[in-house]
């Protein structure tokens, strides 16, 4: 990571100088002198905090390649022909060491670690320069920087390191929470994780006296009596790691770290505030022109990119050619698995339809609307949602009636019915993770963590038989030459 490391800082200020990076580069080579110009005023965080959300939205990261791509490629959503591409055919393989996998994985790491560089740099530079801001923004940018930043590392850990109930003291990844030149010798996932729940403890606690989410009705709303010309960061709090976002972040780590009393307890609370994040009603998705596919009101995080729709057009547009296009596969038997035959759950009726010239389903959760003035809630990615948290409190609760409770919860506003009682409580919440995250890159991470031995093939549309082993990137050559 050292050649890597030398260039952070000048990146690091392109980032959030989102006009006239070049202006800043020439006037401006040292970079003391242009931290010094950028945090003089409280727009200068501003604009830090923003581009930070904006990489991180990006396509190279949780704008597709995580959550659209990699991820539900690796869960074997998508069919793949022998006439695929060699790289996405290979990924689907878990033959990360050839060249298509190897150079993704690569890229993966280097812009997880580049941001969590610029994170580091933000909250060094608020308590160098903070004093500019008042207490209530300083509090939540500072908190939004440390749950970011631990949002990152645990994706790096669910990527690069064995499952934490497999091997939780394997040195697996370096952790950095300062800027610097120096490598960082590696953590054991368990290091990392503590990290990571510590980042959120503290983001937490800076929140609790500071988010507006915990006062608004609604999570998303964009009105108010809120100067929002000179504090934009208080409106539309789903697009930040705001409070309950934290919590329900906690909940995702502590789950895949087995602590599954303190995941509850994490979950309750947002699930004794599901309110401010409402489940998505029949009067959101009857509209074609604003269909809203993303169930956007239930999102507790989300990520923007304003090339979704040219992500799009790239992977799933029904005029690409069949050994192109990600789909399902031109049989039905495959979707009609993961919905129990069950054609009226929304995320069947509305997500995957016979459009565009083909004869079989197509996956359009990110067709861009018709109406594209009235949605609130184009180029948005989830990152993470309500009804994850009832899953995790599906998951984590003991008594049996309670948990069935929650998972039918989600059925509910999911126009399915309702299971008088469990056929195989693993097996059920798994099927609903299958079902609910399809293009967010979530259901992965789950089969990672449960440690999966055989995972349902859009391909084969039987069982493929995966090895603990192949739920593990290699460290990529970045990493490891330097050292």
């Amino acid at each position: 990571m050292k050649q890597l490391k030398k260039i952070l800082i000048p990146f690091f200020v392109c980032a959030y100088a989102l006009t006239g990076c070049n202006k800043w580069l020439d006037v401006k080579p040292e970079d003391k002198f242009i931290e010094d110009e950028v945090f003089q005023t409280p727009q200068g965080f501003i604009d830090g905090l923003n581009g930070i959300y904006l990489k991180l939205g990006a396509d190279n990261l949780y704008g597709s390649e995580l959550t659209l791509q990699v991820p539900d490629l690796l869960a074997q959503y998508y069919y793949m022909s022998s006439t695929h591409d060699l790289g996405i055919q290979a990924l689907t393989n878990f033959n990360y060491d050839e060249a298509g996998p190897k150079n993704r994985i690569s890229a993966i790491w280097t812009n997880l670690y580049v941001n969590i560089t610029n994170i580091n740099k933000f909250l060094e530079n608020i308590e160098t320069y903070g004093s500019v801001l008042d207490e209530q923004s300083k509090a939540i940018m500072s908190g939004e920087a440390h749950a970011l930043r631990a949002y990152l590392y645990f994706d790096l850990v669910r990527m690069f390191a064995p499952a934490y109930t497999v091997a939780p003291e394997a040195a697996t990844i370096p952790y950095y929470e300062h800027t610097g030149y120096e490598s960082a010798p590696y953590s054991t996932t368990k290091e990392v994780i503590s990290n990571v729940l510590d980042d959120l403890q503290l983001a937490e606690q800076l929140l609790q006296t500071s988010d507006p989410a915990l006062t608004m009705t609604k999570v998303d709303q964009t009105t108010g009596t809120i100067d929002y010309g000179k504090k934009p960061y208080l409106q539309a709090r789903n697009y930040h790691l705001n409070y309950y976002a934290v919590k329900g972040l906690q909940a995702r780590v502590l789950l895949y770290a087995d602590q599954k009393t303190e995941a509850l307890a994490a979950a309750e609370t947002i699930i004794q505030n599901k309110s401010k994040f409402p489940w998505v009603q029949s009067t959101d998705i009857s509209d074609p022109s604003t269909v809203n596919r993303i169930y956007s009101t239930e999102v507790l995080f989300a990520f923007e990119n304003r090339n979704l729709y040219g992500i799009y057009n790239n992977l799933y547009n029904p005029a690409l050619a069949d050994n192109t296009i990600l789909t399902a596969g031109t049989s039905p038997s495959f979707l009609n698995a993961i919905f129990d035959n069950w054609p009226n759950d929304y995320r069947y009726s509305l997500n995957w339809q016979v459009a565009g010239g083909k004869s079989y389903n197509v996956f359009l959760k990110y067709q861009d609307l018709s109406n594209t003035n009235a949605p609130n809630y184009r180029y948005t990615i989830a990152g993470l949602r309500l009804s994850e948290i009832f899953l995790i409190a599906a998951e984590c609760e003991t008594d049996p009636n309670k948990s069935l409770a929650y998972l039918n919860e989600i059925r509910t506003h999911r126009n399915c019915q309702v299971l008088a009682e469990y056929a195989d409580a693993t097996l059920d919440i798994m099927k609903e993770y299958r079902r609910e995250f399809y293009g967010e890159g979530q259901l992965w991470y789950y089969y990672k963590r449960t440690n999966t031995a055989s995972i349902l093939s859009a391909t084969s549309n039987a069982q493929k038989t995966i090895t603990t082993t192949q739920y593990t990137f290699p460290l990529p050559l970045v990493e490891t030459e330097p050292r």
